[in-house]
C-alpha cells in the first residue's frame, strides 16, 4: 500500500508540475517546438506588425518565422504578451495585402484570449509525443526495430491509451466560432477579397508535419484530412466554408 500510496503521489505530482509549466511557459514552449526565429526590429514585416497592432489597438507583439513551404501561421501568447509566428512560405507566396490580411487574423487571434487553448495545446502535443517516445523506447530495450511487430503494438497501445483524452482536451478548448470571428476582424480591417484570397491560398497547399494536437492554433488545419487520427484533432471549420462566410458577409 505504501509503494502505491508513494506512486500515485508522484504520479500527481508530475501532473501538477507538468500543468504548471505549461501554464507559465506555454509561450516559449510553442516558438521552440517549431523552431521559431525572432524577427529584427528594423525588418519590414515587423514594422507592418506594428502598424496593423496600432490600428487594432493592441500592444506590440513579436515577430517570428518558421521555416516551413506550407502556406500557414499562428500566434500564442495573450494580450500583453503575443508572439505572431508566420511560415517562410506564406511569406513567400502571398502579396503584401493577403500577408496583412494573415497577420491581422493573428492580432484578432491574441486580442480575443486564447492561453487556455493554447495551454491545452502544449499538453495535448506533450500526450501525442508518448507514442513515440514509447516506440523508440522499446526499440533500444531489444524488442526489435521500429518496422517490426513488437514496437509498433506497444505504439499502438500509448496511442489508444493517450490520444483519446489529447483529444477531448482540444475538443472542448478550441470552438470553430473563434476562426469565424478572426475572419471577419480580417476582412473588416483589410477588405472581404484580401480575406478571401489569402484563405484561398493557405487552402491550396499540401499538408505540414505538425503534431495534431496544435492544428486549432492555425490559420488553417495544416494536417492530412485524410487520415482517421488527424480527424480526432481537428476543429477548424472548412476553408470553403469560411470563404462563403465572408463572401456573403460583404465586409
Amino acid at each position: 500500500m505504501n509503494i502505491l500510496f508513494m506512486l500515485a503521489s508522484g504520479l500527481g505530482a508530475a501532473v501538477l508540475f507538468l500543468v504548471v509549466a505549461c501554464f507559465i511557459f506555454s509561450r516559449q514552449i510553442l516558438l521552440r517546438w517549431y523552431h521559431a526565429k525572432k524577427a529584427s526590429f528594423d525588418d519590414p514585416l515587423y514594422m507592418q506588425m506594428l502598424k496593423l497592432a496600432k490600428d487594432a489597438g493592441m500592444p506590440v507583439a513579436g515577430l517570428y518565422f518558421v521555416e516551413s513551404h506550407v502556406v500557414n501561421s499562428f500566434s500564442v501568447g495573450n494580450r500583453k504578451n503575443g508572439s505572431l509566428v508566420l511560415t517562410t512560405g506564406a511569406i513567400e507566396r502571398l502579396s503584401e495585402e493577403e500577408l496583412s490580411c494573415m497577420m491581422v487574423y493573428e492580432i484578432a487571434q491574441s486580442r480575443g484570449g486564447r492561453r487556455l487553448r493554447e495551454i491545452a495545446a502544449v499538453i495535448a502535443g506533450i500526450l501525442t509525443t508518448l507514442p513515440i517516445v514509447a516506440l523508440w523506447g522499446a526499440v533500444f530495450t531489444g524488442f526489435g526495430q521500429e518496422y517490426e511487430p513488437a514496437p509498433k503494438l506497444i505504439k499502438f497501445f500509448v496511442t489508444s491509451l493517450f490520444a483519446p483524452p489529447a483529444a477531448l482536451l482540444i475538443q472542448i478548448t478550441s470552438p470553430e466560432s473563434v476562426k469565424y470571428e478572426a475572419d471577419k476582424y480580417a476582412a473588416l480591417l483589410c477588405g472581404s477579397d484580401a480575406a478571401i484570397e489569402m484563405l484561398s491560398k493557405v487552402r491550396d497547399q499540401e499538408s505540414w508535419d505538425a503534431n495534431p494536437s496544435h492544428a486549432p492554433l492555425f490559420i488553417a488545419n495544416p494536417l492530412a484530412e485524410d487520415e482517421i487520427y488527424n480527424t480526432l484533432f481537428c476543429t477548424c471549420p472548412s476553408i470553403e466554408d469560411r470563404i462563403k462566410r465572408l463572401e456573403g458577409a460583404g465586409y
